[in-house]
């Protein structure tokens, strides 16, 4: 069904523009004939006037038209999305704020399974505020086309908001992922690839970084921060980001343990594109009475490590693994103890971008931001 959808919507939006921009305008059914206005006397400067106001017809039709048709298709190709990945588990979603203002999502395992519309907590946790700063981070909001992504604000994330840890009536002892978003990501853009890795048995916290790379976060006070690269140095927001991680690593054992029984058996930070330099970082500065297990990187921008990082190649002090696009790949990154090669997967796939719209579209969006491989990530 989904797939019949996108194709309506592709010869829609076609067959609008070619209407706009190959069928001669349709003349009003009381207007003289084309074959009328040819045989009437008209004077040069009456033509020059005709041929004028035809152009500025035409001029304004032919756009308006075609955005028309697109906003239309676009409203179309959407509908059902996005795709949301089957598990085999429910998953609870709940919104922490670290002691220093930074924003936590936590994903992890239920037994709840009141699943009505109600229960379930959104994808986007500001709605359509989140929605439209992910729209300016791709260029959307700045050319009017911040409804693209406008239905991220309505979408469900598949996990029951501030559902119970396992069995709320028992001692649990589970895993703990801290990871980092990249440049211009924020908590909830990863939401199904999180849940889907809360679903194998463990709890994945998504921290929000204050560093201004946040495509929009909310600080204590209730202000939004727009992404702003220029808030900080590279090297004060790398900075920041890593004592954010490092934050998360001493609070949220100690949190989770009060609000849900939970005991972490074993930490681990994690982080995709700049979001795992941040963890490296984190991992290399943290004292030896911190716990850090081990690291988990997604296509690793060691390059924005501004001199304060390992270079490519090195290994970590602590065990580490690194999975890594087809760009990644090519430009030969590595790093710790094991780097895996994801054949067909772009850097867009370690976040939800190719599940947002059909992926007809995303493939497309793909020859400008590299938002879906060809690997299919259902």
């Amino acid at each position: 069904m989904k797939h019949h959808i996108a194709c309506l919507s592709v010869l829609f939006l076609f067959g609008a523009i070619a209407d706009a921009f190959v069928l001669p305008p349709r003349s009003c059914m009381t207007c003289p004939s084309q074959r009328e206005m040819n045989m009437l006397p008209i004077s040069g400067e009456d033509a020059a006037l005709m041929t004028r106001s035809q152009l500025l017809d035409n001029t304004l039709a032919y756009p308006l038209g075609f955005a028309a048709a697109f906003r239309t298709g676009a409203a179309i190709s959407v509908i059902n999305q996005p795709q949301m990945p089957p598990i085999t588990s429910c998953i609870g979603s709940t919104v922490w704020r670290l002691p220093s203002g930074a924003r936590v999502r936590l994903f992890y395992p239920t037994e709840e399974t009141s699943l009505s519309d109600n229960t379930m907590a959104p994808y986007c946790t500001d709605g359509r505020q989140t929605s439209n700063g992910m729209a300016r981070m791709v260029g959307f909001r700045q050319v009017g086309l911040d409804f693209l992504l406008a239905h991220l604000a309505n979408a469900s994330s598949g996990c029951i908001q501030d559902a119970p840890i396992g069995n709320s009536s028992e001692k649990k002892d589970l895993p703990l992922l801290i990871y980092s978003h990249g440049y211009g990501g924020n908590m909830d853009m990863a939401t199904y690839f999180l849940r889907t890795m809360a679903s194998k048995g463990m709890i994945v916290a998504a921290v929000e970084h204050t560093d201004g790379t946040a495509s929009s976060t909310v600080l204590p006070d209730g202000r939004e921060r727009k992404f702003n690269e220029y808030l900080m140095t590279g090297r004060q927001q790398l900075t920041r980001r890593a004592s954010e991680l490092l934050e998360a690593v001493d609070y949220l054992p100690k949190k989770l343990e009060q609000e849900y029984s939970t005991t972490i058996s074993s930490c681990f930070l994690g982080g995709h594109s700049y979001g795992a330099p941040s963890a490296v970082m984190a991992a290399n500065g943290a004292s030896e009475n911190v716990n850090v297990d081990g690291l988990i990187l997604h296509d690793p921008a060691l390059g924005m490590g501004y001199g304060m990082l390992p270079p490519n190649g090195s290994k970590s002090k602590i065990p580490t693994i690194s999975y890594i696009s087809d760009e990644y790949n090519r430009a030969n990154v590595r790093y710790g103890d094991l780097t895996l090669h994801v054949k067909g997967c772009f850097h867009g796939n370690f976040v939800d971008a190719p599940l947002w719209a059909p992926r007809f579209v995303m493939r497309t969006l793909s020859l400008v931001i590299p938002a879906a491989g060809p690997a299919r990530p259902m």
